[in-house]
């Protein structure tokens, strides 16, 4: 007598797949009143692993340098530059097509940031980047920065709408344009579609041989 066994076969398709976070930070936008102005919107991020960062570039000069908590005004060597950012002040604060540098995380040590361009370190644009809640907080970043000479923008220039997709790693690994992930987005989920179907079909198959 044949024997039916119910095998429980889920196809692949049923489980999304599961991308990293995408972090925001409005470089030259005043993160209190959502208006242009002083610094970075939000100031401070906790991303994890494999979440990206995605600079975009408010009316003026603007520039992303990685620096040190202890010196935040004064670019890391070997440290991320998103070069400079100039941007029409005829632009609303949040008008579409703003410049964007996008860095992937590969790591969750401590990072610390300042907008060069801007020359207003030393007023407290810095952006922390997973800062630790005692010793070197972002607050103690801040009070550094402000204790800091104003520094002598040394970005290579770059004038709006140029360097849009740009991309980098934070710690410096290689990593993909944003349209490429997009791309690998899409495969991703016909990659998924198709070993829905091929387990639907080997599901079907196990069930006749019972």
């Amino acid at each position: 007598m044949k024997c039916t066994a119910f095998i429980p076969i889920v196809a692949l398709s049923s489980f999304p797949l599961v991308f990293g976070a995408e972090y925001l930070v409005g470089v030259g936008k005043d993160e209190t009143t959502g208006k242009k102005g002083l610094g970075f919107d939000p100031s401070v991020i906790h991303p994890a692993v494999g979440d990206t960062i995605v600079w975009e570039f408010r009316s003026g000069q603007h520039s992303v340098v990685e620096s040190t908590f202890d010196n935040p005004c004064v670019g890391k060597t070997n440290g991320i530059n998103t070069g400079v950012q100039t941007v029409s002040d005829s632009l609303s604060v949040d008008a579409p097509g703003l410049p964007r540098y996008t860095v992937t995380v590969n790591s969750t040590d401590p990072q610390w940031f300042f907008d060069e361009a801007g020359g207003l370190c030393n007023q407290g644009a810095v952006l922390a980047v997973n800062p630790p809640t005692t010793g070197q907080t972002a607050a103690a970043f801040v009070e550094n920065a402000k204790k800091s000479l104003a520094s002598t923008p040394t970005s290579s220039s770059s004038s709006s709408p140029g360097n849009q997709n740009a991309t980098d790693t934070v710690s410096s690994s290689a990593t993909e344009t944003a349209s490429a992930a997009a791309s690998a987005t899409n495969a991703a989920g016909h990659l998924g579609q198709t070993g829905g179907l091929l387990l639907g079909a080997l599901s079907f198959l196990l069930l006749g041989m019972f």
